[in-house]
C-alpha cells in the first residue's frame, strides 16, 4: 500500500516536472539574469520558486470550486487540457519562445520566471485535472517535491550548463517535451472515454 502510494507520488511528480520544465526554463533564466551578482540572482531565484509554489498550492487546492463555477466537468477539462498540452509540446519541439521579454531585471522573478514560464496554461491545466483525478496530498506532496527539484535547478544553473552544455539542456527539454504530449494523449484519452461512457456510448 505504502509502495503504491509512493509510486503514485513519483508518478504525479514526474509529470508536474516535465509541464513545469525548469530544466528549459535554464537559458532564459540565465539570460534574464546575465549580469546580475550571485547573491541577487539568488534571491530571484527563491522569489520564483516561493511564488511557483503559492500558485501551485492555490490552484491545487482551487481546482474543485473553479470547476464547479463555471460548471466545468472534469472530462472536458480533460479534453480541453489535453488540446492545450498537445500544443504546447509542439511549440517547445519547434523552439518557439515560452515568453516574449521582459522589462526590467527587477522583475524576472515574478514575470516571466514564475509565471508563464514556469506556472503557464499548461501547468495550469495540469493542477486543476490533478486537483479532481488524485489525491490531495498525493499532489501536495508532488508540487512541494518540483518545487525543491526546480529550485535546486536554477540555483545550480551555471554549474549545469557548465556539466551538461546548452544541447545537453536542450535535450533534457526535448524529452520532457515528449513526456508532455504523452500525458496530453492520455489527457485527451481519459476525457473522450468519459464523455463516451457519461452517454452510455461504451
Amino acid at each position: 500500500m505504502v509502495l503504491l502510494e509512493v509510486i503514485q507520488i513519483f508518478s504525479i511528480t514526474g509529470q508536474i516536472f516535465a509541464v513545469l520544465n525548469p530544466v528549459g526554463v535554464i537559458p532564459t533564466f540565465l539570460s534574464l539574469t546575465e549580469g546580475m551578482d550571485p547573491e541577487k540572482r539568488h534571491k530571484i531565484v527563491r522569489q520564483s520558486i516561493i511564488t511557483v509554489l503559492i500558485l501551485a498550492v492555490i490552484l491545487s487546492i482551487g481546482g474543485s470550486f473553479i470547476l464547479e463555477f463555471f460548471r466545468v466537468s472534469i472530462f472536458s477539462l480533460q479534453i480541453g487540457g489535453g488540446v492545450l498540452l498537445m500544443v504546447i509540446a509542439i511549440d517547445m519541439l519547434s523552439g518557439l519562445p515560452r515568453t516574449k521579454a521582459v522589462e526590467s531585471q527587477e522583475e524576472v522573478a515574478i514575470v516571466p520566471i514564475a509565471t508563464p514560464l514556469l506556472v503557464g496554461p499548461g501547468t495550469m491545466t495540469t493542477l486543476i485535472v490533478f486537483s479532481k483525478t488524485v489525491s490531495m496530498l498525493h499532489l501536495l506532496v508532488s508540487i512541494i517535491l518540483v518545487s525543491l527539484t526546480s529550485y535546486l535547478l536554477l540555483r545550480y544553473s551555471e554549474l549545469l550548463i557548465r556539466v551538461l552544455g546548452i544541447n545537453g539542456i536542450r535535450a533534457i527539454s526535448r524529452f520532457m517535451t515528449i513526456i508532455i504530449a504523452a500525458f496530453a494523449a492520455q489527457l485527451l484519452y481519459g476525457g473522450f472515454t468519459g464523455w463516451l461512457t457519461s452517454w452510455g456510448l461504451i
